[in-house]
């Protein structure tokens, strides 16, 4: 759990601190991005105690993360599979504010963001690090745009902050080789989501799922897969080694989906990070 707190445009407060997992699993591929192993998290508190010392940090002031409904589904999540009550958070994304801020980039993942306002020194996956850039996304973005504080320059852009609920989790409240087409039994499109309604390809391995069922997902979550990039299409997930392919072109859709935005189709490319990000922002 990392945090940058940011106070009329100064940085005052920063810091992480690490959390013993329930039942102490895990996973190969999320030690391999953010180099947390089991030795280092021996003697971490466990989820209750961390979110109490969390909610002090945080003191009733809004918060920020990029991809912020994934970020505040992780805090969900963690409550609700520890019985622990929720607390109530305001929250907005940086993502969605740097879309409105600096449009018409082709990827708008936190190091793209940080690269295209100037911002050095990075860590990324380091949660320190990436809730500072957080913060310094929200006030390069304020300053460019003139206004008072966050606050007003999301209500100027019609952000509205979203909000955690308070109170325990009631389980009540929640009732191959061809495209997947019907939902999963269960499923119930969100048309807030930000794949509802839009199209997406994939190109090269995904490491967290088949590509089967990266599409069926995309089609419980309201999404439209493809296999062809044209200009219709919304996203391109590049799976694989996201930057080598970008760089070398080793794919005929990133080509194709690159050779579309030279001509003005507003295609995102998404790596597979940003593309699972996304994909849970409304669980």
């Amino acid at each position: 759990m990392g945090w940058a707190i940011s106070e009329a445009g100064v940085m005052v407060d920063r810091g992480s601190f690490l959390i013993r997992p329930p039942e102490f699993r895990f996973n190969g591929i999320n030690i391999s991005i953010h180099g947390i192993t089991p030795n280092m998290c021996e003697d971490a508190p466990e989820w209750p105690e961390a979110l109490d010392r969390l909610t002090d940090i945080i003191g009733g002031r809004l918060v920020v993360a990029h991809y912020a409904p994934f970020d505040l589904g992780v805090i969900r999540h963690a409550c609700d599979d520890t019985r622990t009550p929720r607390p109530e958070l305001r929250y907005a994304c940086t993502y969605r504010l740097a879309r409105m801020v600096w449009p018409g980039q082709a990827c708008y993942s936190l190091p793209d963001v940080a690269d295209l306002i100037g911002i050095d020194g990075l860590n990324h996956h380091d949660a320190s690090s990436d809730a500072w850039a957080c913060a310094r996304i929200a006030e390069v973005a304020v300053r460019e745009r003139g206004a008072p504080g966050l606050p007003e320059l999301l209500d100027e852009m019609g952000i509205f902050p979203s909000h955690l609920a308070a109170g325990l989790f009631d389980p009540a409240d929640h009732g191959l080789n061809r495209l997947p087409k019907t939902l999963t039994a269960g499923s119930t499109p969100d048309p807030n989501h930000p794949f509802f309604g839009r199209k997406l390809v994939l190109t090269g391995g995904l490491v967290s799922m088949s590509r089967h069922d990266a599409q069926q997902a995309i089609v419980d979550v309201g999404g439209k897969p493809s296999t062809t990039v044209s200009k219709f299409t919304n996203f391109l997930v590049v799976g694989g080694e996201f930057h080598g392919l970008l760089h070398n072109h080793q794919s005929h859709k990133l080509e194709a989906a690159l050779a579309l935005r030279a001509e003005g189709a507003p295609i995102e490319l998404l790596n597979e990070r940003d593309f699972l990000s996304m994909l849970r922002a409304g669980s």
